[in-house]
């Protein structure tokens, strides 16, 4: 019987459709129907996405409904659709929820549908961030050559290539969310890969720095405490603090000073600091009078109406609560917590199984089939236990983020819950996988 290896495999997922999925992340991500009008105006991106969707419907195995977040994101839906009629700019909501929430849940469907595996985890980031090295190298020759870099109150800021990401804050934020991924798989990856992932690094730097956007800035510095937090090591602890010393003297002054304005609020020109305070009375005011929300992004609209002024809320949390009310800011955070509860819960479980299969690796008992089944467990355990580190530090920088600007509708939040769901999935599946382990090595064990 030990010599009978049956053991549970991840779901069987063609390479065609986890290579078109990747082809997907990078159209989506560089907007290549803007870059290339005539794949624009044959709606390229969306046939694209009808594709993925038959392929995801029809040709992918059942998925695993069990996950503890699908009802948070089932009734986080449910909320989104029920306020549309109700919807003081209903126009605007009805477009915002077509172009940007079902667009980006779809984004979310196709990770959960396509990425079964490591394997197929792998190919995923592997174009989201090739998607990222194209932007930041963008935006590389961007600041050298000056073509992406033009005066915003009062500094040299440099803007993103595409839309999505033209705003300097938006260009930082996709920045940011590279140096988690970085991070994570740095210590498992080998040079070659460790050189790319250092050029990503350097264009996520350039953009963070020039785009002159302290919301930026203090994603960044909450970054450097979460790496801080994680390491639990002194000699990096001082590592870091010295390299946030360097940085800040060789930076340009302008950018310096821009930095310094988070604390002093004195800015050259433009007052944006006071103008988010009067926005955030302003929101305040508006939540006040409607306490079950106004509206998805409806928000500009009734300022207007309420105090002849129509920018946003500049602020994640209070976007929420005028977008979608009281019930609508609960049921967001109770979804974002379980989601970084999910993700702590299964790096906790990766590390066990770590334990474990090494355990079987080393047991004189274990067969050399059994062993390299148990080999090749520790390599996808690692690369796991890795990505849910990073994902848990993307979305805790959103968060941060999140105080600073509104992006309730933004790909961050979709893109977190997809590669959530299929770490749980993955999760399952090399927990039972360990288990058989143990079982063919005649252990009565439960892990």
């Amino acid at each position: 019987m030990k010599n009978k290896i049956e053991i549970t495999e991840y779901p069987d997922i063609s390479l065609l459709s986890i290579l078109l999925l990747c082809g997907y992340v990078v159209i989506w991500f560089l907007e290549i129907g803007i870059r290339v009008p005539m794949l624009g105006s044959i709606r390229f991106e969306f046939i694209y996405a009808s594709i993925l969707i038959v392929l995801s419907v029809l040709f992918t195995p059942k998925l695993n409904w069990n996950c503890p977040l699908f009802p948070y994101i089932g009734l986080y839906f449910f909320i989104l659709v029920v306020s549309l009629p109700f919807s003081y700019d209903f126009d605007r909501s009805i477009d915002v929820f077509w172009d940007r929430i079902i667009k980006f849940a779809c984004m979310a469907w196709f990770i959960t549908c396509f990425v079964r595996s490591p394997r197929h985890l792998k190919f995923f980031l592997a174009a989201f961030l090739l998607a990222c090295f194209k932007m930041g190298e963008e935006g590389f020759f961007g600041k050298i050559t000056g073509s992406m870099m033009w005066e915003n109150q009062g500094v040299m800021r440099l803007h993103g290539p595409t839309p999505i990401y033209e705003h300097p804050n938006s260009f930082s934020g996709m920045a940011l969310g590279t140096l988690p991924f970085i991070y994570a798989l740095w210590p498992i990856s080998n040079k070659y890969i460790k050189i790319t992932l250092l050029v990503l690094a350097i264009f996520s730097f350039n953009i963070i720095i020039y785009t002159g956007s302290r919301t930026g800035y203090v994603g960044f510095i909450f970054f450097m405490f979460f790496i801080m937090f994680n390491l639990k090591r002194t000699k990096y602890v001082l590592i870091l603090i010295a390299f946030l010393s360097l940085s800040y003297l060789v930076v340009p002054l302008q950018y310096v000073e821009r930095f310094n304005s988070i604390f002093t609020m004195k800015e050259k020109e433009g007052h944006s600091s006071e103008k988010r305070v009067e926005i955030m009375k302003d929101a305040i005011e508006i939540f006040y009078q409607h306490p079950f929300g106004v509206g998805i992004q409806a928000f500009p609209k009734v300022r207007s109406q309420y105090f002849n002024r129509s920018q946003d809320t500049h602020n994640l949390y209070l976007e929420v609560a005028t977008n979608l009310g009281i019930h609508g800011l609960i049921i967001f955070l109770l979804l974002i917590y379980k989601m970084l509860t999910m993700l702590s819960i299964i790096k906790k479980n990766l590390a066990r199984l770590l334990i474990d299969n090494t355990e079987i690796l080393y047991n004189n008992f274990s067969s050399d089939v059994i062993k390299s089944k148990a080999e090749e467990n520790i390599k996808d355990l690692k690369f796991l236990q890795c990505i849910t580190t990073a994902v848990f530090a993307y979305i805790a920088i959103r968060l941060v983020l999140g105080f600073f600007g509104m992006d309730l509708y933004e790909i961050y939040w979709w893109l977190g819950c997809g590669v959530a769901i299929s770490l749980y999935n993955i999760n399952k599946i090399v927990t039972e996988k360990t288990s058989e382990l143990y079982l063919i090595n005649g252990l009565d064990r439960k892990v």
